[in-house]
């Protein structure tokens, strides 16, 4: 193989899709990215498999930062694309992130507010289009997936690709671009909870000869939410321009314009009466614990980019992405409180009917900069054939805070039966902390992709600095500077045998620097560290339209900040996290069938809290597994297609031993012999797994020239389910059925 492999690697690769797992397959569908060099010229197009008539399996992706197809990459990726999106019925990327192996999507149920996930028992940073792009706790718009192409999922450590970052990996969305050929769609959306959308993308080219391209994307939601006296609105208007100079140079200015009204869909309900039975009933999957009128999460975000890509030679070229955002949050939410004993103690109380609410208010302000430069290259050493990324990138991230959390002043409600109209007067006027966090990050990192015959070596190495600051009206809060330096590296092994069977190993690290003083003692967090051993398998049979992977990891990480009940943060010691993931797609004729299944064990093994020893990370599912199917009956019915879908999510440790240790330790219970033997007695009636679910999803399409009806029903069977109650004794519902009817006209 050799240099005819070297030389031929982007025209000859063979498809791919992610990667994982011990000895069985897992699915993954997929899409690729145009980088500018990937064809040899401007209107070149890469070669697609259709793998369903719906989905398509691309052969590159953006974000390994390599212009090289996924299945010669020695690292787990996972990949969804529009098309997916579409059939699926998604109607956000949580959606998205349940369809893939070892990433537990909606992992506190039904939010609003964000899209809350695992990946590989971490919660991943969020990436647009290979650039970070949410700093801290509740300061930024939710993702709108009308807007993106793809979503791209890396797990495991990936510091060296992106600097700070989670153990767990992360998830980059791909937002649409110009494209050459005129084309576009119209759509038309209702559903549950009064939903109303109406949606638009076209692209083309604004002159004749294809230098100037155009994209312009606008979506309007007019909806309810599951919970009462919630909103969930959103508008968003995604212009872009490509300026193509020459067949070498490619340069696209993209402005995002999204305001969001929404509210409080979590109330951190009780475990009596959600995960356990209560003499009062269970309580309603639609119940609202705070204050109509005045509750609310708006958000409102701006952002600009600008990507240029120029090729010097067939060999060599750079790509250049900067992206300058800002945003605004106003929320305000009342919810049951944990702060004081009293409200801790009526929370264990499994017979729980009234609850004490902490009243909060939160303004928040983002200004962010961020940039990537990376020259990219290919060369020969000999027998060896290189594929070089060397880059620079840095992060300007200021947030402003303005925050009152007042425990007690949200009054009494009754969670079974609320009564509204307890905004104590003059709550807006109470003092605030004030915050201003400013954080610079400069990281600077090669990798070289090596082939020889038939073996990949993927080498890595980063340097990054960091430096933060926060300024705040709060004494106790450490304001002077930190900086953190740090290198990572990463390396992967495969061997591709010519039958289309790929074995790897991989090794690959990361750190995550603690800006913020999260709990208010004035404490100044380690950086989370995490390192990954990974062994697996990537397969795609010769002459079959169908994809496996395969693979099984440890990770090893240090520092984990985990939060207490009252809030406040620790980190532990070292957690060590085990796991398989399998993921297939293929098509057979008429069926296209996408499948994966994953196990992720979790352990602390040290703790500055002895009792944490020994115990899982909370609401990680010890197993799961998924499957999407869409057949295409045009045989019989021209037009018609169907597909069904299951999710399986296992048990996962609920850690309440954790709270129980944890309570006797607090001064007030521990000086009180009878709460103290309250908590021992009530805390060991509840279970320590929350329990398995199943749920179904269905759709249902008809196609007549350009227009497309489809029906989709998420939670066909209307499952009533706790997606977790973790050990700081709170419960979260997950999403109910939801039915949704669209029509789409593409031209």
């Amino acid at each position: 193989m050799g240099t005819a492999r070297f030389q031929g690697l982007r025209q000859n690769s063979s498809p791919v899709i992610s990667g994982l797992s011990r000895s069985l397959l897992a699915l993954a569908v997929a899409a690729g990215s145009s980088a500018a060099f990937a064809a040899e010229d401007k209107n070149e197009v890469l070669e697609e498999v259709n793998v369903t008539g719906e989905l398509n399996l691309d052969r590159q992706t953006s974000i390994g930062k390599l212009d090289i197809p996924v299945d010669e990459t020695p690292f787990s990726i996972s990949l969804r694309d529009k098309d997916f999106f579409d059939v699926t019925g998604s109607k956000s990327v949580q959606d998205i992130l349940q369809y893939s192996a070892g990433v537990n999507g909606g992992r506190f149920g039904v939010d609003s507010r964000g899209d809350w996930s695992t990946v590989r028992a971490v919660e991943p940073i969020m990436f647009v289009d290979g650039l970070q792009t949410i700093f801290g706790s509740y300061t930024s718009s939710r993702a709108n997936l009308y807007s993106f192409e793809r979503v791209e999922i890396l797990k495991g450590p990936s510091s060296v690709l992106y600097g700070q970052g989670s153990t767990g990996g992360i998830v980059n969305l791909v937002s649409k671009r110009p494209k050459e050929e005129f084309g576009g769609e119209l759509m038309v959306q209702g559903g549950d909870y009064d939903r109303k959308v109406v949606a638009g993308d076209v692209t083309g080219a604004l002159d004749s000869d294809g230098e100037w391209l155009y994209r312009v994307v606008g979506y309007a939601r007019d909806a309810d939410a599951q919970v009462d006296h919630v909103d969930d609105n959103s508008n968003l208007f995604m212009p872009s321009i490509s300026w193509r100079p020459s067949t070498d140079t490619e340069i696209t200015l993209l402005a995002t314009y999204q305001k969001d009204d929404t509210g409080s869909t979590t109330a951190f309900l009780p475990v009596g009466g959600t995960l356990v039975d209560n003499e009062n009933g269970q309580i309603p999957t639609d119940v609202f614990l705070s204050e109509p009128g005045w509750d609310k999460y708006d958000t409102e975000q701006t952002s600009y980019s600008l990507w240029v890509d120029h090729r010097f030679s067939d060999s060599w070229g750079i790509n250049a992405g900067i992206r300058y955002s800002k945003g605004e949050v106003d929320y305000n939410s009342m919810y049951p409180d944990y702060s004081s004993v009293e409200g801790l103690l009526s929370r264990i109380d499994k017979n729980v009917r009234w609850a004490p609410r902490t009243a909060y208010m939160k303004d928040a302000d983002s200004d962010l900069l961020i940039m990537d430069l990376r020259l990219s290259g290919e060369f020969l050493t000999g027998p060896f054939g290189h594929n070089v990324s060397i880059g620079l990138d840095s992060q300007d991230a200021e947030i402003d805070n303005s925050i009152l959390k007042a425990p007690g002043l949200g009054g009494y409600i009754d969670i079974y039966n609320p009564t509204y109209g307890n905004v104590p007067e003059g709550l807006a006027d109470l003092p605030r902390d004030i915050s201003d966090t400013n954080t610079d990050q400069v990281g600077f990192y090669v990798q070289d992709q090596i082939t020889f015959e038939n073996f990949i070596f993927n080498a890595g190495l980063r340097e990054d600095r960091t430096s933060s600051r926060v300024q705040s009206n709060d004494p106790k809060i450490d304001k002077s500077k930190h900086k953190e330096r740090e290198v990572t590296t990463r390396f992967g092994l495969m061997y591709a045998f010519d039958n289309g069977l790929s074995p790897y190993l991989s090794y690959s690290e990361s750190f995550q620097p603690i800006v913020a003083d999260p709990d208010g003692l004035g404490r100044a967090f380690k950086p989370v560290l995490g390192e990954q051993v990974e062994a697996g398998l990537k397969f795609q049979p010769e002459g079959a339209n169908l994809l496996l992977t395969a693979s099984v990891f440890e990770i090893e990480q240090k520092n984990r900040l985990t939060k207490r009940i009252g809030g406040i943060q620790e980190q532990t010691g070292e957690t060590v996290i085990e796991g398989v993931e399998l993921e297939a797609t293929g098509q057979w004729g008429a069926l296209t069938l996408v499948a994966n299944y994953s196990t992720t064990d979790s352990e602390v093994t040290e703790s500055s809290t002895p009792f944490e020893v020994g115990t899982e990370i909370d609401a990680v599912p010890s197993e799961q597994a998924s499957i999407w199917a869409n057949y295409d009956f045009s045989e019989w019915v021209s037009g018609l297609s169907a597909g069904v879908g299951a999710r399986y999510v296992g048990a996962s440790q609920t850690n309440f031993n954790v709270s129980r240790e944890t309570l006797l330790l607090h001064p007030v219970v521990a000086s009180n012999p009878l709460y103290m033997a309250y908590v021992d007695t009530a805390l060991s009636e509840f279970p320590s797994e929350n329990p398995s679910y199943t749920l179904y999803d269905a759709t249902i399409g008809y196609t007549l020239e350009n227009w497309k009806l489809q029906l989709n029903v998420k939670n066909l069977t209307d499952e009533v389910h706790t997606t977790s109650c973790t050990s700081r004794i709170e419960c979260f519902y997950g999403e109910r059925r939801y039915v949704t009817a669209e029509a789409r006209y593409t031209f």
